[in-house]
Order: structure tokens, then sequence, then C-alpha cells
């Protein structure tokens, strides 16, 4: 057995649970996929599952046509070619057990470790057990980093925030010489500067002015731009990682500036009230760090909205406060959220995750602040996009950096 599956099963031996039943049928999971290292291209036409008891030799179920995708999973094989036989491999496998963690989230309150249909979890129910979610269990399987990839994403991440002030300078420069300029034409900018670092994104930045900055997710394209004039809120939304290693973690970081000398009083105020519920939930997650407690990402998000709560601007702050970060923008780990979701997971060493308040008013303006934040492996909280912005750059002043 390899040192991963050793790694599962101490896992489950610490959970409480008898086993960890990974299921899974035409790649709907993507979990068990990535934990047992399946090739993307693998041949899965047919169900397969891996059983981790937590005392007793792991075993995998496959179908005598499809032996191949997991032959690199070196534990017992047990063949089924029926339904008839599926269904008794899976439960002589399974007898002797009372409590399985699987793929599954109750009332599907984390969607993103939801992966098992519910027929699947009807059946195992059928033969006695009670199934718990993996969700705790498969984060740190999926979501924790390298000790490298940890280091090269802090120069990504210096990276990716050099490229975005180059961008509010490409703004300055082009207003200062009354030359038109448009959402589209900073987008292009910034991916010509990628390209240029060696980075790649999953998909192209947002560039935003205050009226389309209102919709959390607008990106221009070449069809539907705004043009960029004076006395403008500009939202700048740019996300990156490597392009030559495959094992690459993303960077995001959303920065604000306005197209004038000075700030508005309302737009620094807007910011200002962003800015203090970033910090509480960084301060928090430092805090329990510090103090060797647990954080779970649902209190990252309370922490946060009730400082913008208090400011009378809840109803402002549409979606949750961060998401987890790995190869994947939108990584399978632990989000700050109690908005969207209620999620209970706790946030891990060797973890990235963004916080990102916003306060968007329908047909008026849309604002946002996010950094990334990376727990590294010792439990060292670090923010490797900082500088935080703590102001809205004005882009015309003499004095515009931070």
């Amino acid at each position: 057995m390899n040192e991963t599956l050793l790694s599962m099963q101490q896992l489950v031996k610490s959970s409480g649970v008898d086993a960890w039943v990974m299921y899974d049928f035409r790649g709907t999971n993507s979990l068990a996929w990535k934990m047992l290292n399946l090739k993307p291209n693998a041949h899965c036409t047919r169900r397969w599952v891996v059983v981790i008891p937590a005392h007793s030799a792991p075993f995998k179920i496959v179908h005598q046509m499809e032996r191949i995708p997991l032959s690199h999973v070196e534990i017992e094989e047990r063949i089924y070619a029926t339904a008839a036989e599926y269904e008794q491999q899976l439960t002589n496998g399974l007898r002797g057990f009372t409590r399985v963690a699987m793929e599954y989230s109750p009332m599907n309150q984390i969607p993103v470790a939801s992966k098992v249909d519910a027929g699947t979890i009807e059946f195992i129910r059928s033969i006695g057990l009670t199934v718990e979610s993996s969700a705790d269990l498969s984060q740190s399987f999926t979501a924790v980093l390298t000790d490298s990839q940890i280091e090269r994403n802090e120069l990504t991440a210096k990276q990716l925030r050099g490229v975005v002030i180059d961008a509010f300078e490409f703004v300055r420069t082009a207003l200062l010489a009354d030359t038109l300029v448009t959402e589209y034409d900073v987008q292009q900018h910034i991916l010509s500067e990628f390209d240029a670092l060696g980075l790649i994104t999953e998909s192209s930045p947002i560039v935003a002015i205050g009226p389309n900055a209102a919709s959390p997710h607008y990106a221009p394209s070449k069809d539907e731009t705004s043009r960029i004039e004076k006395d403008m809120v500009l939202l700048i939304d740019a996300w990156a990682r490597e392009g030559d290693a495959a094992d690459a973690v993303y960077a995001d970081i959303t920065w604000m500036g306005y197209t004038g000398a000075e700030v508005p009083s309302d737009v620094a105020e807007a910011f200002h009230v962003m800015a203090s519920g970033r910090n509480a939930g960084l301060n928090l997650v430092k805090q329990r760090f510090l103090a060797g407690e647990p954080v779970f990402g649902f209190e990252v998000d309370d922490a946060c909205r009730a400082k913008i709560v208090s400011a009378g601007r809840g109803a402002d702050f549409i979606h949750r406060t961060g998401h987890n970060i790995t190869t994947e923008l939108h990584g399978p780990g632990v989000n700050m959220d109690n908005f969207e979701t209620h999620d209970t997971r706790r946030i891990l060493p060797g973890t990235s995750f963004s916080i990102e308040p916003g306060l968007y008013i329908t047909g008026g303006i849309g604002m946002r602040t996010e950094i990334d934040v990376v727990i590294k492996n010792d439990g060292t909280v670090c923010v490797p996009t900082a500088p935080m912005q703590e102001t809205v750059m004005p882009l015309l002043a003499d004095e515009w950096k931070q």
C-alpha cells in the first residue's frame, strides 16, 4: 500500500468512521479521481469503488471490463460483471461496518464536496450503514499544497500584483493623454503581460467601471466593453499561475482605482467598510492559528460580514467572503462561506484561499477588495499578495500608488 493510502487510512482512524468509501461512475467523483491519481483520459464507463477501512486492508471493486484505470492503485481487487454481483461485492465488503464516509454533503450544504448520487447513498443505507460526509477527509488530499507550491506561489502573487498595478498605470497614461481606452483594452494589456511573464489564466480578467462592476462576474469582451473616462470607479480582478508547471497554484487579487485626482468621500467610505471586513476575517485566521485553535470557513465569513453589516452595508454584500485556491482557481477545499453555503470544514495548514468582500449597488457602482491568504505547512499565516490595498487609488493624482 502506497504512502497516500496509508495516510488516508490514518485519517480514517482518527475520524472515527469505520471506512472511507470512494465511489465513481463515469467521472462523477472528481475528488476521488484526484485523490487516487486517475489519468484524466482514463476510460471509465462502469462503476468502481475503493474502500479504505480504518482497521483492515483497503480493497477496490471494479468491473471485469475496466480493471486498467485503477491498476495503479495496488490494493486487493474484487471483480464484478453483473449488477447483482456489484451489489453483492459492495454488501460483502462493507459487512461489519456501521459508519462510512463518502463524497456526500448532508442537505447538499457543501456542494463542492458532494459527488455521490442519491441512489448510491440510498443503497449504502439500505444495507444498514450510516453515511457521513468525507468533506474534511478529502480536502486533506485535494487542497493541501506542498512547500514548493507555496514558495513558487509567492513569486506568482508578486508578479500578479505588479501586472495589476501596471494596468492602472496603463489607464492613467491614456487618460492624461486624452487617448481612448476601454475595459477591453485594459484586459488585453493584462493578458499580454501574463504572456510576457509566462503566466496563464483560467479565464480573462475582470476590468469594470462602476456600473459594470455592480455585476460581480462582469467581464468585458471585444464586442461588449465600456469606455473608461475620468471620475469613474475602476475595478480590476485578475488571477494567474505559472504556465510551465502542472502543479502551479493560482494567485487571485482585486484592486480598486478612481479615474480622478481625488477619491469621492462615499467611494472612500465604502472601501473602508470592505477593508474593515477583510481585515477582520484575516485577523481571525491569524489569531486562531497563533493560538493553535481550529478555525472554520463559516467563521471567517461571519467575522468579515459582521463588520459590513454593522456599517449598514450588509444588503450590498451579495456573495461569500472567499474561496479555496489550488491548481484550480476555485479549489475543492474549504470556502469562507456562511452565506451561499454553511461551510463547516476546518481551514488546514498548507492551504490557500481568498478573502474578498464586495459592495454592489444595482444601477450604481460595484467595489471589491481581494487578497490571498496562505497557511504554510507549519501554521504560519501569510498574505503573498501583500501589501494589501488600504485606500482607493486616485489615478490622476501626482502620488497615486500605494
